[in-house]
């Protein structure tokens, strides 16, 4: 039901072009199921589509979204959607001639931008690679669907308990879920 919510989600019409009952229940449940909306497009850009799933997932228990998400241990510091580490961003940004890790980018409506001045600022912003959702999922993408010649998710199995059955993600998602229906009322 994941991959379906992604996909569905992204297009923001329903199928067929027709509004129904069906149409409006299932993007109710799509709407309880997928909370971090507003990367859908760039994982749905970066992935197969046979991996949406598990990306989708492996990204939403890593940081539930929060691309500025930054979790410090033993010296290390996970950062973005996919809770990269340093050694493993660069490694990867070597092997595809990527910014490295803590570079500074321009991006211009959240993608990449590297063409000539503008003399409007609008959709402009510079910020840290790592905390960009667009070059977080690349790498994340890379590194499983590229790097290791074949889709190999070992890089993010210290949050397998999360996303590793569909069982116990959708759990944390509805726990999750409900907890933030619970903050929107108070």
């Amino acid at each position: 039901m994941i991959i379906e919510c992604i996909l569905f989600l992204a297009s923001f019409a329903p199928p067929e072009g027709g509004i129904d009952q069906q149409w409006f229940d299932q993007y109710k449940e799509c709407n309880q199921v997928i909370l971090a909306q507003e990367h859908l497009d760039l994982l749905i850009k970066h992935f197969d589509q046979e991996n949406l799933d598990t990306a989708y997932k492996i990204m939403w228990c890593e940081s539930r979204g929060e691309e500025d998400a930054l979790r410090t241990k033993e010296g290390n510091y996970d950062s973005g959607l996919f809770q990269f580490i340093k050694p493993t961003w660069n490694w990867v940004a070597e092997k595809h001639d990527l910014p490295r890790w803590d570079e500074w980018v321009i991006l211009r409506h959240g993608q990449p931008y590297e063409g000539p001045t503008s003399k409007s600022s609008y959709g402009f912003e510079q910020t840290q690679v790592q905390f960009t959702p667009y070059y977080n999922i690349l790498m994340a993408s890379l590194l499983a669907e590229e790097t290791y010649s074949r889709v190999r998710w070992t890089d993010w199995n210290s949050s397998k308990w999360c996303w590793g059955t569909d069982s116990k993600f959708m759990k944390n998602v509805r726990s999750d879920f409900i907890w933030w229906q619970k903050s929107l009322r108070s």
